[in-house]
């Protein structure tokens, strides 16, 4: 299997026609069909399904996209890196950011982003689900997400610390009279959430930690306005379309008028991860132990975890944490 073959499948997946695939890539579309059929008996699958309309990927077609994608970005990367690192050039990293941690790591971020020592770092804001697709695919080199759900921990990863969310409540809502709100008094309020996707991991853990007993129909209420969140809940709660969850210390020091916070009892608590493809080279694993170290602020609102102890002395943190994932 050649990287040029994968470059000839990325194209025809993505123009859908042989034509148009040949056009892009400037070869004959009789030699760019050769070159897939020879891919598929290299492989002994068919990769696409072919009709007069139109080509379709099949399952397998489908698996080898995916990894096309990740091998030729790291392939772009790898030729990049070296390149900065032969002429002197300062090398580059893209972190993602889910919404809402940058409220939380906003000194971190800003620190990140005005460069670490020979590093220049791009942060750009996603929804959860996303940067971590992102990493997988190697569009970005490290995403800062909150607590991840099963199906997305086949990456490496550290957790930045705990994050403790309160109740957000409009304003004379007779539970503001509570110093601490009980989660049992919340089993016929009206919730206000962000949409589950993409943001399955948070989504689930926070309806299942304000309604234990399961939401009622109708119970659950979405706020679609991603580019403005989490504004745009609190001021769905400011107007009183219900209650929701939000970062006690930050929700309320936002400017939202018509709302108040109070803690939870018991205590919702989330974590925030950095995530990371591995093995990690030298740049990342730099960000990667930045953004732990400025996370443990006694400052912030984040609590950070104990961190392992052992090991090699002064190794660094995202070094014992890939060496725990491989065990």
């Amino acid at each position: 299997m050649e990287l040029r073959q994968l470059r000839y499948l990325l194209a025809v997946a993505d123009e859908g026609r042989f034509a148009r695939a040949a056009e892009r890539l400037h070869i004959a579309a009789p030699s760019l069909s050769q070159q897939i059929q020879a891919l598929e008996r290299e492989l002994r699958v068919t990769l696409f399904e072919r009709t007069p309309q139109r080509i379709h990927l099949t399952p397998a077609g489908e698996a080898l996209v995916w990894r096309a994608r990740v091998i030729l970005a790291e392939v772009d990367r790898a030729r990049e890196d070296v390149r900065a690192t032969g002429d002197g050039r300062r090398e580059h990293l893209s972190l993602r950011v889910c919404n809402m941690a940058e409220l939380v790591l906003d000194g971190p971020l800003r620190g990140a982003a005005m460069g670490i020592p020979g590093i220049d770092v791009s942060v750009a804001s996603s929804p959860g689900d996303d940067a971590i697709e992102a990493v997988r695919q190697a569009r970005a080199d490290a995403a800062v997400v909150w607590s991840r759900s099963h199906d997305q921990r086949d990456l490496d990863g550290v957790v930045l610390g705990s994050v403790v969310f309160g109740v957000v409540l409009p304003r004379g809502h007779p539970l503001t009279v509570a110093p601490r709100v009980p989660v049992a008094a919340l089993g016929h309020e009206a919730l206000v959430m962000f949409p589950r996707q993409p943001f399955a991991g948070i989504w689930e853990r926070t309806v299942d930690h304000l309604l234990p007993e399961g939401a009622l129909p109708g119970q659950v209420t979405l706020e679609p306005d991603l580019l403005n969140a989490p504004e745009a809940v609190l001021r769905a709660v400011a107007a009183g379309a219900g209650v929701a969850a939000g970062i006690l210390g930050v929700a309320d020091h936002m400017g939202i008028g018509g709302i108040e916070v109070r803690p939870l009892e018991p205590e919702l608590r989330l974590d925030l991860e950095v995530v990371w493809r591995g093995p990690a080279q030298s740049s990342v694993r730099r960000l990667i132990d930045f953004l732990v170290e400025s996370a443990d602020d006694p400052h912030a609102v984040i609590d950070p975890p104990a961190r392992p102890v052992g090991g090699t002395a002064g190794e660094p943190i995202s070094a014992r944490a890939a060496r725990g994932r491989s065990r």
